[in-house]
């Protein structure tokens, strides 16, 4: 028998290997000749979840109908059927017509085929159909389920993982924070310079948007402005003291404008830094002073109480502009030390929550390019939070298989889950217990929960983020 190929508009010779009666109703054919590589579809045995769209794409041709050059339909997936033992989908909410039989059946979450067209319920009518599983076909046919899984295991030019967790992206990976970036640029690229504190849980992104704006200031400066920025990351040794985060600002200026704003024994003499602090603000210059990881001076911060004071000082007077990085508000930390913020009412708070869902839907969809992306299953996994976003991608890149990366993906995030639980208050693990319906709590504060949804641990509807977190947090005593 003759197969026409379409996508190679060429005819070959098949021979029929197998052939499956009713209520199967499939031949095997093996195609003779010298036949170009091409690629092959990823079968999978799973059912569709109920209600779930299915695609089609065939060659129908009827009376009155004629779409023999290719045409499409969608699927609803209403649940199995059976005909002499035989497993069959049952499809509704669309027409099957001749030229549709044998059509695969593309699961659009997963982008593999998890069936075959097998035939219609009522071809005038889009009453639906029924389609083989490709777990039928599999059984009947295990030579071709070891050669598909053959194929899709082995590596493919560009099969490099997109997805990266664990350490800061670069700005050309950056997606989304559009209110975050708002905030900034109205704060520290407004007329006059204001300090802005950004406050994120671990693994909210903080270090990434810190990167962002040194590396794209022209989304927050105008030119004449010509911000000097200086970024500290205080988790190193070289800045747990007053004395060594000045000289750290006294380099990183150095490093800007190519010779020393003042010497290093100025350091001590604080008329002079004073005077060429102005000297840089005399001449245009705005220097923004970006601090990093600030919990880890915070118990130290009695220490920094006269460096606090005189760095309001200098903030108020325009010599330099304070964006603090830390999970919680800077007010917060003080008070959780007994001790008065120096820096009230200069600060104003922007906390990072998850992405904009459409912001992490392109970063999962360009990773995943002109693959079909599993958006669901990432969103019921890491709720766009960017951390985990990264994370459920790249072990789903892995994979390819819902169930063998969502084992990975608890077995990954748990340690972080852990960590971010050490980091909670006693009131906000009880809200969060309450959400997870642990049984026999009082209903959590109003503010609480609103705090809890700014930081993306709940999602705006009241849920949890993540189901693997919720399963986490029901073990916690």
């Amino acid at each position: 028998m003759n197969v026409f190929w379409k996508a190679n508009n060429q005819t070959y010779t098949a021979k029929i290997e197998t052939l499956l009666e009713y209520p199967i109703d499939l031949a095997l054919l093996k195609l003779e000749g010298d036949i170009p590589k091409h690629g092959c579809v990823d079968l999978d045995e799973r059912e569709p979840k109920i209600n779930q769209y299915l695609y089609i794409f065939g060659y129908p041709k009827a009376i009155g109908i004629d779409y023999s050059e290719g045409d499409s339909a969608t699927f609803k997936y209403e649940g199995e059927s059976f005909q002499k033992n035989v497993l069959l989908y049952k499809l509704k909410e669309g027409q099957l017509i001749d030229g549709f039989s044998g059509s695969p059946l593309l699961n659009l979450e997963t982008g593999k085929v998890c069936g075959m067209v097998n035939i219609s319920r009522d071809t005038s009518s889009d009453l639906g159909g029924r389609a083989v599983s490709t777990k039928v076909i599999l059984e009947q046919f295990s030579a071709i389920a070891e050669l598909n899984q053959q194929f899709h295991q082995q590596p493919k030019p560009g099969d490099i993982n997109p997805f990266k967790y664990g350490r800061p992206v670069p700005p050309e990976s950056f997606y989304g924070r559009r209110k975050a970036i708002l905030d900034l640029k109205n704060r520290i690229g407004a007329i006059e310079p204001q300090c802005i504190n950004i406050v994120g849980l671990r693994r909210n992104g903080k270090t990434s948007l810190l990167r962002y704006i040194k590396e794209r200031t022209a989304e927050f400066f105008q030119p004449q402005q010509q911000p000097l920025i200086i970024s500290l990351d205080l988790s190193n040794g070289k800045f747990h003291s007053p004395e060594g985060i000045l000289e750290g600002v006294r380099r990183g200026i150095k490093k800007q404008i190519g010779k020393e704003p003042w010497s290093k024994d100025d350091n001590e003499d604080p008329f002079e830094i004073e005077d060429r602090l102005q000297e840089l603000v005399d001449q245009g210059d705005r220097l923004i002073v970006m601090l990093d990881e600030f919990e880890a001076i915070s118990r130290r911060l009695e220490t920094f109480n006269d460096w606090g004071e005189d760095w309001r000082s200098k903030g108020c007077a325009g010599l330099l502009t304070m964006v603090i990085f830390s999970k919680r508000p800077v007010s917060e930390l003080y008070q959780s030390l007994s001790l008065t913020s120096p820096f009230a009412n200069i600060f104003s708070t922007t906390i990072l929550g998850p992405l904009e869902e459409k912001a992490w839907h392109n970063l999962v969809e360009d990773g995943f390019n002109n693959d079909v992306a599993p958006l669901s299953w990432i969103d019921e996994l890491a709720g766009g939070l960017p951390y985990y976003v990264q994370m459920a991608a790249s072990l789903w890149w892995q994979y390819r298989d819902d169930e063998q990366a969502k084992k990975e993906f608890i077995f990954q995030a748990t340690p972080r889950f852990q960590e971010l639980w050490k980091d909670l208050t006693e009131i906000e693990r009880h809200a969060l217990r309450y959400a997870a319906d642990v049984s026999g709590l009082t209903v959590p504060n109003r503010a609480i929960i609103d705090i809890l949804k700014r930081h993306g641990l709940l999602r705006q509807e009241g849920g949890l983020f993540s189901s693997v977190f919720a399963e986490f947090i029901k073990n916690q005593r």
